[in-house]
């Protein structure tokens, strides 16, 4: 992202999110930062990122996009803009797709939104502010680029069996290099990577959907349903069933 100037073709709005689940595609050239009051679950080009209440939600230009909320409706504040041509030299950085809202932000951003006269002044100082604030030097970014790859492969592959030496292979790397990218990375290993994300994706279609209890164990590739039942209770401590109960009696 570069933030040599302010946002242009901006954009601010807030409300209720009734709706438990929302999908879109985002405009090409155009960003869209959220601010939540609520839990839920965030997805980027199939990967998950899950946010509680007070967290922010970057989504990219031409990202297929979606979140789910957990719990009952709340408020959301919103800007969607885009970032002008550089003029200059480039002030390129690396924002994260979510980041903790420090105190204040919230309260000062749905106060902009409520007021926000002709060109959401406020409003867009404020996102200009929130974007410095959370940027990284672009030089912190990862160093490779073929750890996005694998996770690509774990996020789009979930309802198949996902083995390391095969995702090792068409990385052509060893499995003794992938393990370090995912330590260094995710302190954790290739596989309970991948438990981590079959768990929270199996937690977003529980509050999210209607599928049944076993078609979701299907989806995320542990269709037996022992299996299934420990890999969402060691994620959330409880058992697919309650946990829908428990999201379905706070909406």
């Amino acid at each position: 992202m570069d933030l040599a100037q302010p946002p242009e073709r901006f954009y601010v709005g807030w409300g209720d999110l009734n709706q438990s689940q929302a999908e879109w595609v985002q405009q090409p050239g155009t960003w869209t930062l959220l601010l939540y009051a609520h839990s839920g679950i965030a997805t980027i080009n199939g990967r998950v990122h899950p946010f509680s209440p007070k967290q922010g939600i970057i989504f990219p230009p031409s990202a297929t996009c979606g979140h789910a909320k957990v719990g009952p409706p709340s408020l959301c504040v919103s800007a969607v803009f885009s970032l002008p041509e550089p003029k200059g030299p480039r002030l390129v950085h690396a924002v994260p797709v979510a980041f903790e809202v420090l105190p204040g932000w919230y309260d000062l951003y749905l106060d902009a939104c409520e007021h926000a006269t002709v060109g959401a002044v406020r409003a867009k100082a404020l996102a200009w502010h929130i974007l410095w604030t959370i940027a990284r030097p672009w030089s912190v970014m990862r160093d490779e680029p073929r750890l996005y790859e694998a996770e690509d492969i774990i996020a789009t592959r979930l309802s198949q069996p996902l083995r390391v030496p095969e995702i090792a292979r068409q990385l052509d790397v060893s499995q003794a290099t992938l393990l370090a990218w995912f330590q260094a990375e995710h302190q954790m290993t290739v596989q309970g990577y991948i438990r981590q994300t079959r768990a929270r994706e199996a937690c977003r279609l529980l509050t999210s959907t209607n599928l049944r209890v076993k078609e979701i164990a299907a989806k995320v590739g542990v269709p037996d349903l022992q299996q299934f039942n420990k890999l969402v209770r060691n994620h959330s401590g409880l058992s697919p069933r309650d946990y829908r109960n428990k999201a379905d009696s706070n909406s």
